[in-house]
C-alpha cells in the first residue's frame, strides 16, 4: 500500500467519528426541537438546525467511505497466475 493510499484509509477512519458526533448533534437539536429535551447549546444561526447536523453527518460519512474504498482499490493486485501457482 502506498503512503497516499495509507493517508487516505487514515483519513477515511478517522472521518467516521467525527460523522458519528455530527449525528449525535442531530438527534439532539432534533429533541429540542420535539420538545423532548430542554435546549440545544447552538440557538442561532446555520447551525442550530438539525437538518444541517444530519446532512454533514451523511456527506462525513460518504467521504470516509469513499475514502476507504478508494484506498482498498489502489492496493497492487497480484496476478491471477502467479496466486495458482503459489497454491500448488
Amino acid at each position: 500500500m502506498t503512503a497516499a493510499a495509507r493517508y487516505r484509509s487514515l483519513l477515511g477512519l478517522l472521518l467516521t467519528p467525527v460523522a458519528v458526533g455530527a449525528g449525535a448533534l442531530a438527534a439532539w437539536r432534533f429533541g429540542a426541537d420535539a420538545g423532548w429535551i430542554r435546549k440545544f447549546f447552538i440557538s442561532e444561526g446555520l447551525l442550530s438546525h438539525w437538518q444541517v447536523w444530519c446532512a454533514l453527518a451523511m456527506s462525513m460519512e460518504i467521504c470516509a467511505y469513499g475514502l476507504s474504498r478508494g484506498a482498498a482499490k489502489r492496493e497492487p493486485a497480484s496476478p491471477a497466475l502467479a496466486r495458482v501457482r503459489a497454491a500448488s
